[in-house]
């Protein structure tokens, strides 16, 4: 079964609880191993039991994680075993585009709630700032939808340059969902932190998703590992890679078929210029081990920003989100945002439309997303 399959099947599960969706993607990537943060007691089994988060999962404490043998500068391949390769490739490529399930079902339930609670002579959804929110938090989910999905299409074509683009995926989805589900809890008020039926769900995936890279190693270490070894998928010209960005077949179709995206493209591009510049004069090696993982995150950001033109330049045509022109903007907008280190709110007619969009699909029970199996972006 591909990782993509893997990742369709295990995403209700991750709606339902992280930790249950780790257990459907068992027959891939194997009982997890666990990090030094966990926080827990130890089975009859002997196996770790989490508390604070992921309390129902059962890491394995006597296995190292796979990412300890992964190749990284000055060591051979041929001295890695290849299956522990494979492994921290799956579980890099799996973990963070499957826990998208957990963020959707978290975002469905705001949505209901934000319908149902009354404030100000209205609901919480006829607020403007709880407007934003909501669709500060989809555009994150998309953006981490069509990064994830780039990054598993990468892992089961075993492209040269999966290990490094895959690490930089897992590091960023990782981070965008937990900051998504954040924005979420804020909408949910005291309902989440009181955990009142029936949104208690909130509380959990918001929890759940925040310990995700902390408590697993391999995706926590993720950043780090791509840090190491950059220059190949610097260089890669793929359509998903931060070299795309600078393709003015890529210009063209923006400023024909999303005008509104053109100016947030042209500072994306710029940003990958610099970038990848930093990358070729040797900047990912620097002596300064902070200056190199500060280069490697905003070329997992530039990687996202490629990844979802790619996703919409793929979907055109489409009644997907991922084809709307406005949903693209919003997402870029955002990746700007964290690319310059100050996020002004989206533009009122980006809000709409990514509110309207929750709302459909939260009163159709579908995914706010599109799914990794059904994914339009491709590395070709």
């Amino acid at each position: 079964m591909s990782i993509a399959e893997s990742v369709e099947r295990a995403r209700p599960a991750f709606q339902r609880d992280v930790s249950a969706g780790l257990d459907a993607l068992e027959p891939l990537i194997g009982r997890l191993a666990v990090g030094g943060t966990a926080v827990g007691g130890t089975a009859p089994d002997g196996s770790h039991v989490v508390t604070s988060a992921l309390r129902t999962y059962r890491f394995d404490t006597t296995a190292q994680p796979a990412s300890d043998i992964v190749p990284v500068a000055g060591v051979p391949v041929a001295a890695v075993p290849v299956a522990g390769i494979a492994r921290v490739i799956a579980i890099r490529a799996a973990v963070p585009a499957a826990a998208l399930g957990a963020l959707d079902a978290a975002l469905r339930e705001s949505v209901h709630y934000s319908h149902g609670r009354q404030l100000y002579g209205g609901t919480v959804l006829d607020i403007p700032h709880a407007r934003s929110l909501l669709a500060a938090a989809l555009a994150d989910a998309l953006t981490a939808d069509a990064l994830s999905s780039a990054a598993v299409c990468l892992a089961d074509a075993h492209t040269p340059t999966a290990p490094v683009a895959v690490a930089l995926s897992a590091h960023l989805t990782c981070l965008l969902l937990a900051e998504a589900a954040q924005q979420v809890s804020v909408l949910a008020g005291s309902t989440f932190y009181a955990r009142i039926a029936p949104f208690e769900l909130i509380e959990q995936h918001v929890r759940d998703l925040a310990a995700l890279a902390p408590l697993v190693p391999d995706l926590a270490d993720a950043l780090p590992s791509a840090a190491a070894a950059m220059d190949a998928w610097c260089g890669d010209t793929g359509s998903t890679a931060p070299r795309a960005l600078l393709q003015p077949d890529v210009a063209t179709a923006i400023a024909s078929g999303a005008p509104g995206a053109i100016e947030v493209h042209a500072e994306l591009a710029a940003a990958a210029e610099a970038a990848l510049a930093a990358v070729e004069a040797g900047g990912h090696g620097t002596a300064d081990p902070h200056q190199a993982l500060e280069l490697a995150h905003r070329v997992a950001l530039l990687t996202a920003a490629a990844a979802v033109i790619d996703g919409w330049r793929q979907a055109r045509g489409s009644e997907a989100i991922a084809a709307d022109p406005l949903a693209m903007e919003a997402c870029l907008r955002r990746i700007r945002g964290r690319v310059v280190r100050r996020q002004p709110p989206l533009p009122t007619d980006l809000v709409a439309r990514l509110v309207a969009h929750a709302e459909a699909r939260a009163a159709s029970g579908e995914e706010m997303a599109i799914g990794p199996a059904r994914a339009t972006v491709t590395p070709l």
